[in-house]
C-alpha cells in the first residue's frame, strides 16, 4: 500500500472533471440496472474492511484531532460521552484519552453502542488499554433506537453512524435529548461528493431506506426544530489506487459483482487527483461536522 503523507490543512475537496466522472457514474447505472441490490456487507467481516479502508485515509487522523480539540475545551470537572456506532474503539480511544487528560485526570463516563458484539468487544479492549482509572467504559450492544441510555451526556457522536438510523431527525430529536444543558451534539457524515455519488448509484438499502448523507443531516436537524451552527468540512483524501477487491466493496458499501468491479475502479481513477501534499492521486474523502448545543 502506498503510504499516506498527513497534510497540516489538506483544504477543500478538487472538483472532478465534467467529461469523466458522470459519464463513468452514468455507465455504472446502466451497467447495474436490473441487476437488483448489491449483496450488504457482512458483520463479520464489516470492521475489518473498514479498517482497511481506514488505513488508505487520513480522514481519521483529522476526525481524531477535531474531536480531542472539542473534548478538551470543555469545561473542566466530570465530562460524560455518548458515542453511537462506537465501532472497534480505534478512535474513541484518542478521544477519551485526550478528555481525561486533558485537566489532571478528569473523570470521564464513556458509552459506546454499536449493533455489533464484536466491535464492542473490540471497543472495551481498547478502552481498558488506556490503562485510565478516572475512565469509566460502559460497551452496549445494541441499536441506538435499542440502547439503554440513562443519565444525561455532555457530548454525544455520531461519527459515520447516521447514515443507518430509520429516520434522521427522529435520532437526531433523541440524541439532544440526551444532552444535559450546554452539551453538544456532534453528528459527523460524509457530503455527497465524488465518492458518496458512487455509493448513492450502488450501495443497497440500509433496513429499508437509501443511506443518508451530510445533506440529509442538515435537513433532519430543520426537521427536528434543531439549531446547527454553521458546518465545518474536514477535506480528507483516500488513496484507492491497488484497493484490494474487499476495500473497494466497502467503498460502495456492498459486494460487487465482475462487471460492476472494472467501472468502479475507472470511475475512482478518472475523480482521483494529484495533491502536491500527496505522494499519489488520491479521491476526495470530506466529512462535515454538524454541531449543535443544547440551550443551557
Amino acid at each position: 500500500m502506498t503510504n499516506l503523507t498527513r497534510a497540516p490543512s489538506p483544504g477543500p475537496a478538487p472538483q472532478v472533471r465534467q467529461d469523466a466522472g458522470p459519464g463513468l457514474l452514468d455507465a455504472l447505472r446502466e451497467a447495474h440496472r436490473g441487476a437488483g441490490p448489491l449483496p450488504a456487507l457482512a458483520p463479520e467481516g464489516y470492521a475489518r474492511d473498514h479498517a482497511a479502508f481506514e488505513a488508505r485515509s487520513d480522514q481519521r487522523a483529522l476526525i481524531a484531532d477535531h474531536l480531542c480539540a472539542r473534548l478538551a475545551g470543555r469545561p473542566t470537572g466530570p465530562v460524560s460521552v455518548l458515542s453511537v456506532g462506537c465501532g472497534d474503539g480505534a478512535l474513541d480511544a484518542q478521544v477519551a484519552r485526550a478528555a481525561v487528560d486533558v485537566v489532571q485526570p478528569r473523570p470521564v463516563r464513556y458509552v459506546g453502542v454499536d449493533p455489533w458484539a464484536g466491535s464492542t468487544r473490540s471497543w472495551a479492549a481498547a478502552m481498558a488499554g488506556l490503562r485510565r482509572d478516572a475512565l469509566s467504559a460502559e460497551p452496549q450492544v445494541a441499536t441506538f433506537a435499542d440502547a439503554r441510555l440513562t443519565g444525561g451526556f455532555d457530548v454525544v457522536t455520531f461519527v459515520h453512524s447516521m447514515y443507518y438510523v430509520p429516520d434522521v431527525a427522529v435520532a437526531l430529536r433523541a440524541a439532544h435529548d440526551l444532552l444535559r444543558p450546554g452539551g453538544e451534539l456532534l453528528v459527523l457524515s460524509g457530503p455527497r461528493g465524488v465518492l458518496n455519488a458512487l455509493t448513492d448509484v450502488l450501495a443497497p438499502p440500509v433496513a429499508g431506506h437509501r443511506q443518508w448523507f451530510s445533506e440529509d443531516v442538515a435537513r433532519g436537524l430543520a426537521d427536528a426544530g434543531l439549531r446547527a451552527e454553521p458546518t465545518t468540512t474536514l477535506g480528507a483524501r483516500l488513496d484507492l489506487v491497488d484497493a484490494s477487491d474487499r476495500v473497494l466493496d466497502f467503498t460502495v458499501q456492498g459486494r460487487l459483482t465482475p462487471r460492476l468491479r472494472p467501472l468502479v475502479r475507472e470511475y475512482l481513477a478518472a475523480v482521483a487527483r494529484t495533491d502536491p501534499a500527496y505522494d499519489g492521486p488520491r479521491v476526495p474523502h470530506p466529512v462535515d461536522v454538524h454541531r449543535v448545543v443544547r440551550a443551557a
